[in-house]
């Protein structure tokens, strides 16, 4: 492209020119990462295809609107082969050739946690996502997942309630809401948060985009949590990715009896690590964030190891996980009489850090 030429310019040539390679026929992702890697760039690539003198005249990419256009809608264009492109999705054997990104594009430099599942959650498992979202959140650590129903929307809804960040990769195009019900939740991650997609922006979600973003998902993250998941759920493509990476794995258990956590749990005898509340995440993520030299977005140095109690009230709390207790239970786990484990966790419940479901049973809150 030769020296001396703008980079703002260069860098809009280069996005056209890797536009119109995904439109050439029959070429598909695979071929354009092939010929921009044989060619050192999507401008060498294209004129390689015999298209360079129609593109050189300015002839447009059917179906494709202007980049300006784009940026001034907000939607920012990276190119595999420019500065700016995320350097993690590099990592991966198949990066997408071109990046669509909407919000805060510095939320994809510190680690992020992935948090992922089933769409058909269970009602514990979408407060164990949220639940992760807000004390992610109150760490300074950005949670990544897809923006979809159940266990996806639940982390992204926890995250932005604890005043963090949060990034949704999409399995469609960045001027496409999917599903619809979760349109207010997009409003707010493209106002708050960052919108990540592959696909041209006015592309419609089709079901082989969702496993296909599901790489990406674990390239943006330092680890994975899945919370729910069948087994043969897309959250298991994201392990098998995030594991291909290195990425670190975790999963929450669940009870036997529910289908939703036989891939979880089959995660776990593999050897995934347990989770079994959510802070419990706080002492994953600090050994991850001494590694990459930082503490998250929010630049905080130290990660909250929980409620300043008093010991008693502590081992209360320990005790607590997501799923609900008895009174009785607490107390024999605790070796205590069951009717100072109850004037305890009604404290706990006054402050804020436990609440009370029907039949005395009582549940961790983490307050953040």
């Amino acid at each position: 492209m030769g020296a001396g030429v703008d980079p703002s310019r260069r860098k809009t040539r280069e996005i056209r020119a890797a536009l119109r390679l995904k439109e050439h026929p029959g070429l598909g992702d695979q071929g354009i990462r092939t010929l921009i890697r044989e060619r050192g760039s999507a401008v060498r690539a294209l004129r390689a295809l015999g298209q360079g003198e129609l593109w050189e005249a300015g002839a447009p990419a059917t179906g494709s609107r202007e980049p300006e256009e784009w940026e001034g809608r907000g939607i920012r264009v990276e190119v595999m082969t420019e500065e700016g492109y995320p350097e993690v999705l590099l990592e991966l054997t198949d990066p997408p050739p071109i990046l669509f990104l909407k919000g805060r594009r510095e939320l994809l430099l510190p680690p992020a946690v992935a948090v992922v599942g089933s769409r058909k959650a269970t009602e514990v498992g979408r407060r164990m996502a949220r639940d992760l979202g807000r004390v992610l959140a109150g760490a300074g650590v950005p949670v990544v997942s897809g923006l979809a129903r159940g266990i996806d929307g639940a982390a992204h809804r926890g995250a932005l309630e604890g005043g963090g960040d949060t990034v949704a990769v999409l399995g469609c195009g960045l001027d496409v809401i999917y599903p619809r019900s979760n349109g207010k939740l997009f409003r707010q991650v493209e106002e708050k948060g960052l919108l990540v997609s592959e696909f041209l922006p006015s592309q419609e979600a089709r079901p082989h985009h969702f496993p296909k973003r599901n790489r990406i998902i674990a390239a943006l993250a330092r680890g994975v949590v899945v919370v729910e998941a069948d087994q043969r759920s897309g959250a298991l493509i994201t392990v098998d990715h995030a594991l291909d990476l290195g990425r670190e794995i975790l999963a929450v258990p669940g009870s036997v009896e529910n289908s939703r956590a036989r891939g979880t749990n089959a995660l776990l005898r593999d050897g995934a690590r347990v989770l079994t509340h959510p802070e419990a995440i706080l002492d994953e993520v600090g050994p991850w964030l001494e590694r990459s030299g930082g503490a998250g977005a929010a630049g905080r140095s130290t990660l909250p190891a929980g409620p300043a109690l008093s010991p008693e009230l502590r081992s209360l709390w320990d005790a607590l996980g997501t799923e609900p207790l008895e009174v009785d239970e607490m107390a024999r786990r605790l070796d205590l009489p069951p009717g100072r484990v109850l004037a305890g966790l009604s404290t706990l419940e006054l402050e804020g850090w436990a609440s009370r479901c029907p039949g005395m049973r009582y549940r961790r809150c983490s307050r953040v």
